[in-house]
């Protein structure tokens, strides 16, 4: 039986056994009846508990819960290694909220989640071993009330601040985290670090789109040794930005030290490629980087004919390639043609018929921002075949 095939199956197991019909928990070995919101309770698993998701017994107990209402559901277990799931019916379809294996410590289960709509969902409480059984504790809290402040944050400053539980939390990796807001601009190189000495740091820069978090880049240990983040990125517009300041894990909480400081790209001079000749390159965070979306490239130059064809081929193990090749006029770069891929895998292999004799560019780039890493670029001309 294929793996969705089961995972409906079980589904339909919890379902028919654990009361989803509205108005109520059916009698039965799955039933754990109900639970509300700042209740503890105790519980016990067996053999005669129904299994499902390939994982031991289970029972499920309901609760109601608004729209937006942050929860901390927890089971713990002194007898058997525990998983809780939060699940809602859709129609004549269950769909898991959120669950959890280990997050409450040792083989212990939390899930914090925010409800998506109001109405009735099912706390499942469960043995993760197929053989699991004994007694646990099941208990449903609101989550502890944020106290979660915006500050500022400036070029050349250290500010000092403290993840804790009381911290917004991320929906999606349930990270506590602090925001600091910056105002950027376009082409700005801006290197933002963090550091811990009681948790492994982590960092999240973006913009705020329609209310919502938008991420465009992140770092966790990029300070190098040790678990401290340096996040290096290149402004592709001016506007607000924001950081996130968090831990890498979600119970990682305590002091820390955040800083920003700017840096300025070292300009290369563009290094000439002859046809028939694989040239070397890296990218690296200190490249020249394009104002378009903050991508950093390495500039070539060819000398071409009226009519030539050459192909450009750029290939890298590192990151995905983009290649541009076009001509400096009145000290502005003119496009001629670009290719992202066109080569094995993410490698490019740029064709075109050059329009006029001259010096061209070529942009050894890649396809995102702050992408770095080797790679080998080599053009081929109908001149030398």
């Amino acid at each position: 039986m294929s793996t969705i095939k089961r995972g409906a199956a079980a589904l339909a197991v919890i379902c028919a056994t654990a009361a989803c019909a509205p108005g109520g928990m059916a009698t039965g070995p799955a039933e754990g009846g109900r639970i509300g919101v700042g209740q503890r309770l105790q519980g016990s698993l067996s053999g005669s508990n129904p299994s499902a998701l390939e994982r031991g017994p289970f029972r499920a107990y309901r609760f109601d819960a608004a729209k937006g209402q942050r929860l901390v559901a927890t089971m713990e277990s002194g007898d058997f290694d525990t998983y809780l799931t939060v699940a809602r019916m859709i129609g004549p379809v269950m769909e898991t909220v959120k669950s959890d294996d280990d997050g409450g410590g040792d083989t212990n289960s939390r899930v914090r989640f925010t409800a998506p709509e109001s109405g009735s969902y099912l706390l499942i409480a469960q043995s993760l071993p197929e053989d699991g059984a004994g007694s646990y504790t099941l208990a449903l809290n609101p989550a502890p009330a944020s106290n979660a402040t915006v500050l500022p944050l400036t070029l050349g400053q250290r500010a000092t601040g403290q993840i804790s539980e009381t911290d917004e939390i991320d929906d999606e990796s349930e990270r506590p985290y602090d925001t600091y807001t910056f105002r950027g601009r376009a082409g700005q190189r801006v290197t933002v670090k963090m550091e811990a000495e009681d948790f492994d740091t982590y960092l999240d820069l973006g913009r705020m789109e329609n209310g919502a978090f938008t991420s465009l880049a992140t770092d966790d240990d990029g300070a190098g040794e040790g678990t401290n983040s340096r996040l290096r990125f290149v402004i592709p517009a001016d506007g607000d930005y924001v950081i996130r300041a968090s831990a890498y894990g979600e119970d990682g909480t305590g002091d820390y030290i955040v800083s920003m400081e700017e840096r300025q790209a070292v300009v290369h001079t563009p290094q000439p490629v002859r046809a028939g000749v694989t040239a070397t390159g890296t990218l690296e965070d200190d490249d020249m980087a394009l104002e378009s979306d903050g991508s950093f490239y390495d500039a070539w130059t060819y000398a071409g004919r009226a009519g030539e064809q050459i192909k450009i081929t750029m290939a890298s193990e590192a990151f995905d390639t983009f290649v541009t090749i076009g001509r400096m006029v009145n000290g502005e770069f003119e496009e001629v043609a670009k290719m992202d891929d066109g080569g094995e895998g993410t490698d490019t292999l740029l064709e075109v018929t050059l329009p006029a004799d001259g010096e061209y560019v070529i942009r050894a780039n890649s396809y995102q921002s702050g992408q770095t890493g080797d790679y080998t670029l080599r053009v081929e001309s109908s001149r030398n075949r």
